[in-house]
């Protein structure tokens, strides 16, 4: 068996205010070839399908259209998505009951019966061929996380318990039910923060991978997913990589790059081919660069970065940020870089930074502190506005957060 992992596709972003619709159709239509090529037999989907709860009709209709094609013109009979920490979980769940008469399978969020998270793959003659614990971005309510009183550190044992003991759980059923005798592939899906698991290239947060938990909770050990999985499909992390020096634990990555701190970055999916219950090869597969924008960053003075963007040559549309360093305020700067780049008609000046040459690292790492308000996530947002209002850290922790998440948790219910 065939079975091909993505995720973090992040449908309907905006980059800077840039869309970025034919990038994600470029890599949709690359995907339905790959899966072609590739004579996949199984497509799982781990999270963050749409970069916000409530998408534009656009990205909507990219992600159904996908759909569409995906059954009618690849040899792939089943699909698994799972809904991310991004996603709506009323959204993604409206058509499951239709889709899954066309062997997809959607798990907008956890399931009130845990069994229900479990999937079986069957072939035409109703045979099992593989078995797929779809487990989805655990919320705060799935894993009762409103425990007041704790300190920091109890709050991560808590955490990290509950979703430990979501994946025990699911692995006991898996086994009650005499899966591992039919050695077929026991898979399992996740959206979360593993431990040890890398943002990007230079260790840069994108803007899509906030912590999923507050205050920096929540990552997840490889040692929290039973053995009896023979390969956990990850979403949330944007860099393809793989958990704990475990081979078979493993994020794909996003498709394209999210953020400038993803410019560097190989994207892509990841093959899993299983003989039996064994897997015989992991093979990366890179999505061409051509698919998405290429990004980079020119740091230095003003000069410097002038002469960097003049000199550089690329037949690609590419968007650049810049991070320039100034003797003193210089009002024009923005002016004579853009200018540099207007030499070449294939490069977009999407953020142009400034900061006195004395500035230490550090103040340049706060500048990604100051975001637009469509990068943030609406509990993001809450948290800024509490900030501003000087809340303290523990009313907002104890009393404000929990409220809010409860306003959440309704509309996402009831639509």
């Amino acid at each position: 068996m065939k079975v091909l992992h993505t995720a973090d596709w992040h449908l309907g972003q905006k980059f800077h205010d840039k869309e970025r619709y034919d990038e994600h159709q470029a890599f949709l239509d690359w995907l339905l070839t790959t899966i072609r090529e590739q004579s996949v037999d199984l497509l799982l989907i781990s999270g963050d399908i749409f970069d916000i709860g409530n998408p534009p009709n656009r990205a909507i209709e990219q992600y159904y259209n996908f759909l569409a094609k995906f059954l009618q013109e690849t040899p792939c009979q089943h699909a698994i998505i799972t809904g991310g920490n991004h996603d709506s979980i009323y959204s993604l769940n409206a058509p499951k009951d239709l889709l899954k008469f066309m062997k997809l399978h959607i798990i907008g969020g956890a399931t009130d019966n845990l069994e229900d998270e479990i999937v079986e793959i069957k072939d035409k003659n109703g045979n099992i061929e593989a078995v797929v614990c779809a487990v989805p971005f655990l919320r705060d309510k799935d894993i009762n996380y409103n425990k007041a009183s704790l300190s920091q550190a109890e709050r991560e044992k808590h955490i990290l318990d509950s979703i430990t003991l979501h994946y025990q759980e699911l692995a006991k059923i898996v086994e009650e039910r005499g899966y591992p005798n039919l050695q077929v592939p026991l898979i399992a899906m996740g959206h979360l923060f593993a431990q040890g698991g890398r943002h990007s290239e230079e260790e840069e947060t994108s803007e899509g991978e906030k912590n999923i938990y507050i205050g920096n909770l929540g990552k997840i050990p490889a040692e929290a997913f039973p053995e009896t999985f023979h390969y956990v499909a990850l979403g949330h992390l944007h860099r393809s990589q793989k958990v704990g020096g475990k081979d078979h634990i493993r994020y794909s990555g996003s498709p394209i790059p999210l953020s400038f701190s993803e410019r560097k970055d190989e994207k892509s999916v990841l093959l899993i081919e299983f003989e039996k219950s064994e897997i015989k090869f992991i093979k990366k597969i890179l999505v061409p660069q051509t698919v998405h924008k290429r990004l980079i960053r020119f740091e230095g003075t003003l000069e410097q970065v002038c002469k960097a963007i003049k000199n550089f040559e690329t037949e690609q549309e590419t968007w650049v940020e810049v991070l320039v360093r100034l003797e003193k305020y210089n009002p024009h700067a923005k002016a004579i870089i853009e200018e540099a780049a207007a030499q070449n008609p294939k490069i977009q000046i999407i953020r142009s930074i400034a900061l006195s040459v004395h500035s230490s690292r550090d103040d340049w790492a706060k500048i990604y502190e100051h975001q637009n308000l469509s990068e943030l996530s609406v509990e993001e947002v809450f948290l800024e506005r509490c900030k501003k209002e000087n809340y303290v850290a523990k009313e907002i922790d104890d009393d404000l957060l929990p409220l809010f998440r409860q306003l959440i948790q309704g509309f996402e219910e009831n639509g």
